[in-house]
């Protein structure tokens, strides 16, 4: 057994013993689409599409409005010959180039908190990251997934989408539109290490093998495939 299995472990018990994610337990699925505004080659490899899963969760899974770690996970259908689609990962935390990474925190609105990949994406030999920001107001205090799916019922949710590399300011991306929500048929399980676009990758190697037996053990607690 290898150090990243040991210090897995723990992380199929909890979901084992919860029935659910060990983080982001809480959150609705939904279709989306994504249209690119940065320049054609310009950074990340984002591209048109309307055909993207886009899941809004809370960390933690604390009751209703009750502020939280706020997620948004995204699955871009895979480019032509891709082997994979590509999942994207973002936590609620800070802009800057240090709390971009260790900046973790609960917030109490959806609107205007700032989410970011928090590990770096290594494309062509440099270090990217994404922001995602909801422009769409929400009434009322707090992040309840409640609120989300009563906003989806009226309209779409609106995301800017930015990109920085290393420790340079962030850009404008792409704009996410959240449609409606889905209910799947089976858990649907994101994994920003197995899941990437060609030519990206999580960044550093270690911790990404970590964070994968970290997801692998997850899965497997809550049966998940």
């Amino acid at each position: 057994m290898t150090v990243s299995d040991l210090a897995a472990a723990p992380f199929q018990a909890a979901s084992a013993l919860r029935h659910a994610r060990v983080f982001h337990p809480v959150g609705l699925l939904a279709h989306a689409t994504i249209e690119r505004v940065a320049t054609s080659g310009d950074g990340l490899p984002v591209t048109d599409s309307d055909n993207v899963e886009a899941r809004l969760s809370k960390g933690i899974g604390t009751p209703g409005p009750i502020p939280d770690v706020i997620g948004l996970a995204l699955r871009l259908p895979p480019e032509p010959f891709a082997p994979t689609p590509w999942d994207i990962l973002l936590a609620s935390a800070g802009s800057g180039p240090l709390t971009r990474i260790a900046g973790l925190r609960p917030v109490t609105k959806w609107t205007g908190s700032t989410m970011t990949t928090l590990m770096p994406l290594r494309y062509r030999d440099r270090n990217w990251w994404m922001r995602a920001r909801m422009s769409t107001h929400i009434d009322g205090f707090g992040v309840s997934t409640d609120a989300v799916r009563r906003q989806l019922r009226t309209g779409p949710l609106e995301f800017d989408i930015d990109q920085a590399c290393g420790r340079a300011p962030f850009t404008p991306l792409a704009r996410l539109s959240l449609r409606r929500v889905i209910t799947p048929s089976h858990d649907v399980s994101f994994d920003p290490v197995q899941h990437t676009a060609p030519d990206v990758a999580l960044a550093p190697g270690w911790l990404s093998e970590l964070r994968a037996q970290a997801y692998a053990r997850s899965r497997r607690g809550r049966h998940a495939s």
